[in-house]
């Protein structure tokens, strides 16, 4: 042996020396090791997993060198130093057969070309691999074990938390009300593109300390763990997509929230909203955008604007012909002026003949009949509690009331239900006759807002004769 490449590899402080400092002394040895040998040496030193060879670059690049007959030997402290992957540690195997490399250990020199040592790697590779699938199962089970309590497993904390160094759960810290004015922001009627051009202007950087964008933003009004959220065991690896959601580990109230649970999901259903606009549909928006469909396929129309400034809606590769947005919207606009207050008055007048306007005095009589009924409950426990009747009395006297209970919080729940959708439609309706008076003084991002609580999609078709065919499908309930 002339010249041996030494390989040093750490993953883990097993036992607590700090794991730069475990490295010296195995680095130490193995150069000792070579001076025994008179040999010259190269250092190959990194902290990395043994799962895969790829996340090991100076592995990738060690492995590359041996190709070329660099090197005589590899230098290891021990033999799942290479890989505790068995996939991996064929490879490598092969790689040092077919190059004639020897492996160098404190203990043991192998030369695979020897039926013996060939046989001794083999087997302590398997061992290696088979003990690192249980370092991983109990690593997995200690995960979860923790995950479970709140504790916070996921690397660096999102923007607006710290990790407690005692109870390892998270803690807000002063970039909590950055997170704040972002949910505030948007519940208020603010866009994206608005809070992030306020966060950059004051300066306020990211958790990664770089400047806000519409994506970073929309990321951390989708986080659950804003409003005390742990949600955990939810992907397949890491570019496999997500589990089935009854596998997930989700711990409510695991950790300060930043926001309270109606402020959160106020702003995602906002976000959520068809007309919330995504950084990639980055150009102008039309009071119609999102909203106009192929009356023949289904596909969403969008616009194009020409080089002389006019605005056609695209042609469809079914067929569906392009017109002037213009001429279009003036259509569209007269349509819905004509149509749309008739539409919910219908819609109104449907559920008021089913006398569910009205309905105060029936709530107040469901109330006070499930107050009873919970009254009722509560004594029958104490009753049972103190020997007055028996168990079978007792069970029997349960079922019943609970499910008069259940009865009573499921007609309960219909009038709530129906009074929301008389409060819906004369929102609406309230909404309708502002943009009536004021279609022309509003911005087209407002109009679109506007007509996007109002309508369901306009199915758009043009005719070879050049005649437009237009149907507006309004919305019933929420």
């Amino acid at each position: 042996m002339k010249h041996v490449a030494i390989y040093l590899r750490r993953s883990r402080d097993e036992e607590g020396k700090g794991i730069e400092k475990l490295l010296e002394g195995h680095e130490k040895a193995l150069k000792d090791l070579c001076k025994q040998y008179n040999c010259s040496y190269e250092v190959f030193k990194e902290i990395a997993s043994s799962s895969t060879i790829e996340n090991r670059p100076q592995m990738v690049k060690l492995l590359d060198r041996i190709k070329q007959y660099h090197f005589d030997a590899v230098a290891v402290m021990d033999i799942d130093r290479l890989s505790r992957n068995e996939y991996d540690s064929n490879d490598i195997k092969r790689i040092l057969y077919e190059t004639e490399t020897l492996i160098l250990t404190p203990t043991r020199t192998y030369d695979l070309h020897s039926d013996d040592d060939s046989l001794l790697v083999g087997v302590s590779s398997l061992i290696a691999a088979q003990e690192y699938k249980m370092i991983h199962r109990r690593m997995r089970r200690g995960k979860r074990h923790l995950q479970m309590q709140g504790v916070w497993t996921d690397g660096a904390p999102p923007l607006g938390y710290s990790k407690d160094n005692i109870t390892k759960k998270l803690k807000t810290n002063e970039h909590a009300n950055t997170i704040k004015y972002i949910f505030e922001s948007i519940v208020n009627g603010k866009t994206i593109p608005q809070i992030v051009s306020k966060l950059n202007e004051k300066a306020i950087r990211t958790r990664g300390g770089f400047s806000f964008r519409y994506n970073s933003v929309l990321r951390i009004i989708k986080n659950d763990c804003y409003k005390g959220t742990n949600i955990s065991n939810k992907l397949i690896g890491k570019h496999n997509g997500n589990k089935p959601m009854s596998e997930w580990i989700i711990i409510d109230n695991a950790h300060t929230a930043i926001v309270s649970e109606e402020i959160w999901n106020k702003a995602n259903k906002i976000v959520n909203k068809p007309f919330f606009k995504s950084p990639r549909a980055k150009n102008k928006i039309y009071p119609t955008s999102n909203l106009i469909y192929c009356a023949n396929c289904g596909k969403l129309q969008g616009c194009n604007t020409r080089p002389d400034g006019r605005i056609y809606i695209k042609h469809c590769p079914c067929g569906n012909r392009s017109a002037r947005y213009e001429k279009v919207l003036k259509t569209i606009k007269n349509d819905i002026l004509e149509t749309c207050r008739e539409h919910l008055h219908t819609l109104l007048a449907s559920q008021i003949d089913f006398g569910l306007e009205n309905n105060n005095d029936e709530k107040e009589q469901l109330s006070k009949a499930i107050q009873r009924i919970e009254k009722a409950l509560a004594n029958i426990d104490i009753l049972f509690e103190e020997g007055e009747i028996d168990l079978p009395t007792y069970r029997q006297r349960k079922t019943g009331r609970q499910n008069e209970l259940l009865e009573l919080k499921k007609q309960s729940a219909l009038l709530v239900s129906n009074t929301e959708k008389i409060n819906s439609i004369k929102l609406r309706l309230k909404l309708f006759e502002i943009l009536k008076d004021e279609w022309d003084l509003w911005s087209e991002e407002r109009i679109n807002k506007a007509l996007h609580t109002l309508i369901l999609a306009i199915l758009w078709k043009r005719d070879n004769q050049g005649k437009c065919f237009i149907n507006i499908i309004y919305r019933s309930f929420d």
